[in-house]
């Protein structure tokens, strides 16, 4: 549901914009009368939100667009759909995230999880980096279960496909990929933060019997609110290089630095990747 714009006042992208703690966020930057792109793999259900937020924020620039995070394919069919809106890119919420009950494959020979949660996110990022200005800003949400896990030498490969640690490691690749990317961006003054929602009560999490009594725990805390505080407080901080956290705490991202040698290993895996798609990218 896309519709003209007049002007070229920057959008807000709004990954998994339907959903708990980025539909919080989604209506709040609506409220403030913020140009919104929803970009959302249900587009049935995002279109619907959509229209719900224009009538009820008066706020008429809102647009759902398609977003398949589990191809580098779909990502850049977004991307250019995005450039076709002929739009400066200020702020770049990467909120989607993905859980499965068993190993899947991407058709980009990835576990679909991972690509989901880390491959195409970061792809995402620097595909729509260069449609961003000074004082842009880039986030990542990230994740409690980072603590739980380390990286292996084979990521982004995995190996032995449990839920639980699969996802927190590509949360936690995530966190310190956004540790490189806020070093490489800084001089261009575009912000990159990552957000810690802790407990977030989310349908995906129920991924078997043991998590969903932990999902029902988690909706009874209710910690949305708190992930929402902590999103809100990145989008507006000029800061860069921080994991937000709840209504007022944020600390170094480089904090997670305990493994150089891991550090520069995913950055450089990533990178070898990445280029290779975006090199993909410019010869359409």
């Amino acid at each position: 549901m896309a519709q003209e714009k007049n002007n070229k006042k920057g959008v807000y992208v709004i990954t998994g914009a339907t959903d708990a703690m980025g539909r919080i966020v989604t209506r709040r930057l609506a409220e403030q009368g913020h140009p919104i792109v929803m970009a959302c793999y249900n587009t049935e259900k995002s279109d619907e939100v959509a229209r719900e937020l224009q009538l009820k924020t008066l706020n008429k620039d809102i647009t759902s667009m398609h977003l398949d995070l589990s191809s580098f394919a779909g990502v850049r069919e977004f991307v250019d759909n995005l450039k076709a809106l002929d739009r400066p890119v200020a702020v770049l919420v990467n909120n989607a995230s993905y859980i499965s009950r068993k190993s899947e494959i991407s058709q980009d020979g990835y576990e679909k999880l991972v690509q989901v949660n880390f491959l195409s996110t970061i792809l995402l990022a620097l595909l729509v980096k260069p449609l961003m200005v000074e004082g842009s800003r880039i986030i990542f949400t990230a994740s409690l279960t980072r603590h739980m896990v380390s990286l292996p030498y084979e990521f982004p490969a995995v190996s032995n496909f449990m839920p639980i640690a699969a996802f927190a490691q590509s949360k936690l690749a995530l966190s310190l990929f956004s540790i490189y990317l806020s070093t490489v961006l800084r001089t261009q003054r575009i912000s990159v933060n990552s957000v810690d929602p802790s407990l977030v009560s989310l349908s995906m999490v129920r991924v078997n019997r043991f998590f969903d009594r932990l999902d029902l725990h988690m909706s009874q805390l209710d910690k949305t609110e708190k992930g929402a505080q902590a999103m809100m407080r990145a989008i507006n901080s000029s800061d860069t290089g921080f994991i937000f956290k709840g209504s007022d705490k944020q600390i170094k991202a480089s904090t997670l630095l305990h493994n150089r040698e891991v550090f520069i290993k995913l950055c450089n895996d990533t990178m070898r990747i990445m280029k290779k798609q975006m090199t993909q990218d410019d010869k359409k």
